[in-house]
């Protein structure tokens, strides 16, 4: 278990890479205006993904293939909900509702089969696709961000559909579908609120941004995208850490935690203040000018992040959906008051978002350490089969 998962961290660490490759190969060939579109439209498909069916990856992950049948019907009845929001966003965005939902199933079921080996290469085979469709979309004159939606689009439906229809004949509808909706519930809630807090608030910057500042939201977008590599490997990582976090392991991964946090949280700023306003020039081009203090602030936002997502696995791991969903909440409802009594564009974003998950990650740690916590675990495992 441990070297299957430490290859699906090197696969997620090298599709870290290719996302941030991805977004550079675009930001290259859109001007910084248009790159504040594409910075939307990136948001709007990590919510639309992560947020709504990373619950359903998530209990497939630890239900395995006897639930396959019913978390399909249940990613099915998402997307269609999700795709009647969609309309009103873009063409690109209605169509990965529904690739999504193939997408997450496939990760849920290899991890749920324990081929953990196939969903590293599985992610790395997608990001790829990306790379690749993105400079074919460069090569043959794509300038707009409408025109690189759909470079996302075709990634990801080349790499999974094939897979989920090899796939499909393994699984069963063992587990009911209710049963599976109901334990999916409170994690949805939860995962909404995950992506609101990493994703709204880069759409929230576009939104809000006048005319002349769209090329400044652009070039924020950038460094906020470049700054959070951490978390691209983080976010694909998190349902794959459910078996390291159940039972005894978990506790070590825990007390560890703060430790390592503080030291990234050094490590971050550091870096970010010396070299993140020439690393984000190189990446994104000569265009992309952004200060040290915006990098710094949000270097320690994605640290506190990182916390967040271990803390809100481990009580994954735990089946206590509930205190995952509060952990986010108090996330998601700190940084939309942040956001609103700051009057600055980008400094609003900064802090919002570091406010937001150093009190998700503070709520977390104190759900998971309470002895109300300790009693409901000892219930939770008493009753289970």
């Amino acid at each position: 278990m441990v070297r299957a998962l430490g290859f699906v961290g090197v696969c997620i660490v090298l599709s870290g890479l290719l996302v941030n490759a991805y977004l550079a190969i675009v930001a290259r060939n859109v001007s910084p205006a248009e790159y504040s579109d594409f910075g939307a439209f990136w948001s709007i498909a990590l919510l639309v993904g992560f947020g709504a069916f990373l619950p359903v990856e998530q209990e497939l992950a630890r239900l395995g293939p006897r639930a396959l049948r019913s978390a399909a019907v249940v990613a099915a009845g998402m997307a269609v909900v999700e795709c009647a929001l969609a309309v009103f966003v873009s063409p690109a965005v209605v169509v990965l509702c529904f690739l999504s939902a193939a997408q997450f199933l496939v990760r849920g079921a290899l991890i749920g089969n324990g081929k953990l080996a196939w969903h590293g290469g599985l992610l790395v085979a997608d990001t790829t696709l990306r790379v690749v469709f993105a400079l074919l979309a460069g090569w043959l004159g794509a300038t707009t961000s409408a025109q690189f939606e759909w470079t996302l689009v075709a990634a990801v439906a080349v790499a999974h559909l094939p897979v989920l229809a090899a796939i499909w004949w393994q699984g069963d509808g063992e587990v009911p579908v209710r049963e599976f909706a109901r334990a999916v519930s409170p994690l949805l809630v939860g995962s909404l609120c995950a992506q609101l807090l990493l994703n709204g608030i880069p759409v929230l910057v576009t939104a809000i941004a006048t005319p002349a500042e769209r090329a400044q939201a652009g070039v924020f977008l950038a460094a906020f995208l470049l700054a959070r590599v951490p978390l691209f490997v983080a976010v694909p990582l998190q349902t794959a850490l459910l078996p390291v976090l159940a039972g005894k392991q978990k506790r070590t991964v825990v007390t560890r935690l703060a430790a390592v946090l503080a030291v990234a949280a050094v490590a971050g700023a550091a870096v970010a203040f010396t070299i993140g306003p020439w690393l984000v020039r190189l990446v994104f081009g000569p265009l992309y000018v952004v200060s040290a203090t915006d990098l710094a602030l949000v270097a320690l936002g994605v640290v506190a992040h990182l916390g967040l997502i271990v803390t809100t696995q481990a009580l994954v791991a735990d089946a206590l959906h509930s205190r995952v969903a509060w952990s986010w909440i108090a996330g998601v409802l700190t940084a939309a008051a942040t956001f609103a009594l700051i009057p600055d564009l980008l400094l609003r974003a900064e802090i919002a978002f570091l406010t937001g998950s150093l009190a998700g990650l503070l709520v977390g740690l104190r759900l998971l350490t309470s002895p109300r916590q300790e009693s409901e675990l000892c219930s939770t495992t008493s009753s289970s089969p």
